[in-house]
């Protein structure tokens, strides 16, 4: 190979070297703008996904919307008086519950077979009056009126701002019968019972 020839093949392989050279800087000034950019489009996708998942007015009050106030039903059977074999939480609508509380009262007790003709509140002492056709389930054998005054007594001194309860028979207060008695106060009270029964001392009726 002449002198001439290997200058030539020289010059071609510095001009391929170039070539790659050139090639390689386009190659990394391309791949750094692209690493820039992603930093700036990561910020805008978690913008984007924290406003969506972002809780809209309406959404996170749909309880408050909704207005319930979640009320607890104490059901007892005859296997044991001293403690409830269940506690059933009832959404019942708060305004009802402010408005009308014999309503909401009797929407409680629904499934018991209790009702009640009226409530009354005098800051924590409620005040219920029973019908006679209801005060009779409480005289139907010792398992009937022991069951039947743990519910409706468990039940009522635990709601909300209440802790004392007084149950009177179409409007008369005392009444006693063979297997219960309403002559006193049931209180709210602490540990494993779910009420106290304060008699008032007076003569039943």
């Amino acid at each position: 190979m002449t002198n001439n020839q290997k200058l030539k093949v020289l010059a071609a392989i510095l001009f391929v070297l170039i070539i790659v050279l050139i090639g390689m800087l386009i190659y990394a000034t391309t791949i750094h703008k692209n690493d820039d950019k992603p930093a700036s489009n990561t910020a805008d996708v978690s913008t984007t996904a924290s406003s969506t998942n972002a809780v809209q007015p309406g959404q996170s009050s749909t309880s408050e919307e909704a207005g319930t106030i979640d009320l607890k039903l104490y059901k007892y059977d005859a296997e044991d008086y001293d403690k409830p074999k269940e506690i059933v939480t009832v959404p019942v609508d708060k305004k009802l519950y402010e408005d009308d509380i014999t309503a909401a009262i009797n929407k409680l007790l629904e499934t018991t077979g209790l009702s009640i003709k009226k409530a009354v509140v005098s800051g924590e002492l409620l005040t219920v009056d029973l019908s006679k056709e209801i005060e009779a389930k409480f005289n139907m054998g010792s398992a009937g009126g022991i069951t039947n005054t743990n519910i409706l007594a468990a039940t009522l001194v635990n709601l909300p701002g209440i802790n004392k309860l007084e149950v009177t028979v179409d409007g008369v207060a005392g009444v006693e019968g063979d297997h219960f008695s309403f002559n006193g106060t049931f209180v709210k009270a602490d540990g494993d019972k779910s009420y106290e029964f304060t008699s008032s001392g007076r003569v039943s009726k």
